[in-house]
């Protein structure tokens, strides 16, 4: 068996050189320059190394007019030096880093003037260190001002020592010989950087056709999911693989295999947007990060993508088509794996019935919404989405309908409260979507079989502000901000703002009551659900402190619909309900 081709060794030694630069702006050069820690252990080294030669020299022969107390002196300080640097990297502040070879350059100016008259050329070497460290690790500008400071602190020593033989030849030689060696440091680093700007660019691209690789894509789709979820906005991922390829390679060879999956990557690249991401998974399996794209865009998007690749093949001798899955969050999964897992699935539909065709996932087993809850998701282009999103967080939970639950809950609720029909609306759909903020959250944390740490618990105090800026984006009028209000308590001690009583909207009250309700009275993976009679009685024991006093009123003198779903249950809500 052959072993990895250059090109695999080249792509390999990019990645491991990518994950070791320790800083890196998007659309920038890499830069060789080492994260502070690998500075600091640097300088350490250096002043380390340097002090104990110096303390070496000691023992050699020396000029006669040698001040040994200095030289010691001299030495304690760079142990000092590298000491510090050993302690305090992570506290230091850049512009430390750049000012350190300064500080080599007063000390080795020092040690060549205590070394005396007679070998100033032998501790003159200690400058090359401070030059060669300052072309590595700092700019060059700055590099080149160390190295300017480094030549007059050699010729003021000359200088002072005032005995020296030959002083100007002795100084332009090193000062000559510095420079030469500070621009050949800085070429070399440049260089590196080139390398590992190219070497990162393989490690992300795929070699034959220049498409994204699935790392590549795997970041960005961790990136692009963050900006989704922060901002309620629809996500899109299309997977396609080309239909009948093994039959084609076997008939026509992997040369013209190839040729095929070079001409499907140009055509992909033209029917896609330049915010998308296209990228090749492995084989003949591609892929296409849609941002700002929601179910309905992505199949059209997949619908795109296979007229433009019968397109491009129209002209060949062999027709190819391509099968596509398409998935979207949050309505088919709220995390990257969930929602390459339900594009592979649609993947696969398409190819069981048929190939040359695009499937959108679809949940097994999830019933069909009501009419009124999809003419009330109708009120927002974007409300679809944020339903699903709440109902994905449910499922995540291991709590499916749960939110729909408090949203009944929250609606009767209203009613009775004898709000207009227009804000009972409103109020179901800020109970609907009061916990889409833990998305944020780690699912550790929301399934966790025991009570959370202090740590933990102020993270999920975070869930609020997280839900009303997503929903924010949806324009509903004040849903969000009975959404951020729902954890608010009339005695102050509720999050995130500690709101007390009627600084607390009614609508958050309203909300806050049936969520408590339907926490209590479903399972905990800690505790079994509360009887709906106990669970009465736990409002009526908070009221006027974790609960407002009139809402719980009206909440205990409902019944009928509230009764059997509260005897049915459901897996438990989040530990922050």
């Amino acid at each position: 068996m052959s072993g990895p081709s250059l090109k695999d060794r080249a792509a390999d030694a990019g990645r491991v050189l990518a994950d070791r630069v320790a800083w890196r702006v998007p659309g920038q050069p890499i830069r060789a320059v080492a994260d502070p820690a690998t500075m600091a252990r640097t300088f350490t080294y250096l002043f380390g190394i340097g002090a104990t030669l110096l303390l070496v020299t000691l023992a050699l022969p020396h000029s006669v007019d040698r001040n040994t107390a200095g030289l010691i002196a001299t030495a304690l300080a760079a142990y000092l030096a590298a000491g510090g640097f050993l302690v305090l990297f992570d506290r230091l502040p850049l512009w430390f880093f750049e000012a350190s070879p300064l500080l080599g350059t007063v000390l080795v100016s020092l040690g060549t003037y205590f070394g005396g008259s007679d070998a100033t050329s032998a501790y003159a070497m200690y400058y090359f260190w401070v030059g060669i460290a300052a072309c590595y690790f700092l700019r060059p500008a700055v590099a080149a001002i160390q190295l300017a400071l480094a030549s007059a602190g050699y010729g003021i020593v000359l200088i002072a020592l005032g005995d020296v033989t030959v002083p100007a030849l002795k100084w332009a030689v090193a000062t000559g010989t510095l420079f030469a060696v500070g621009i050949l440091i800085t070429a070399l680093r440049s260089q590196m950087e080139r390398m590992l700007t190219e070497l990162g660019a393989a490690a992300r691209t795929d070699s034959l056709t220049g498409l994204a690789n699935r790392r590549e894509l795997e970041e960005r789709f961790v990136g692009e999911l963050e900006r989704s979820t922060r901002g309620g906005r629809p996500l899109a991922i299309v997977v396609l693989d080309l239909d009948w390829f093994k039959e084609f390679n076997d008939r026509f060879g992997h040369a013209a295999g190839d040729r095929a999956l070079v001409q499907l990557a140009e055509g992909l690249r033209r029917a896609t947007r330049t915010s998308d991401v296209v990228a090749r998974l492995g084989g003949e399996e591609f892929a296409v990060l849609a941002p700002e794209t929601d179910e309905l865009e992505g199949y059209q998007l997949a619908e795109r993508l296979r007229a433009e690749v019968r397109a491009t093949f129209a002209r060949q001798p062999e027709k190819m088509t391509v099968s596509c899955g398409v998935a979207s969050f949050p309505v088919h999964g709220i995390t990257t794996g969930e929602l390459l897992h339900s594009a592979d699935r649609a993947l696969y539909e398409a190819k069981e019935a048929g190939r040359d065709r695009s499937v959108v996932y679809r949940h097994a087993g999830v019933p069909e919404e009501d009419a009124e809850t999809a003419a009330i998701e109708r009120t927002s282009p974007r409300l679809a989405s944020l339903v699903s999103l709440a109902e994905a967080v449910d499922r995540r939970k291991g709590s499916p309908g749960n939110s729909r639950r408090v949203a009944r809950y929250a609606e009767q609720l209203a009613r009775s409260l004898s709000l207009p029909e227009e804000e009972v609306e409103r109020v179901r759909i800020a109970a609907l979507l009061r916990d889409v903020g833990e998305v944020g959250v780690a699912e550790s944390i929301l399934n966790k079989p025991a009570p959370v740490s202090d740590e933990e618990w102020r993270e999920l105090e975070r869930h609020p502000e997280i839900g009303a800026r997503i929903v924010g984006a949806a324009q509903l009028g004040r849903v969000g901000e009975w959404i951020l209000s729902h954890h608010e308590r009339p005695d102050g001690s509720g999050y995130p703002r500690g709101l007390r009583e009627h600084q607390i909207p009614l609508e958050g009250r309203i909300v806050a009551v049936a969520d408590a309700f339907a926490a209590m009275t479903a399972d905990r993976p800690y505790r079994r659900r509360f009887s709906p009679k106990r669970a009465k009685a736990e409002l009526q024991a908070r009221a006027g402190s974790q609960f407002d006093h009139d809402v719980v009123q009206a909440f205990l003198s409902l019944n009928g619909e509230l009764e059997s779903d509260a005897e049915r249950g459901t897996p438990a809500p989040s530990a922050g309900a």
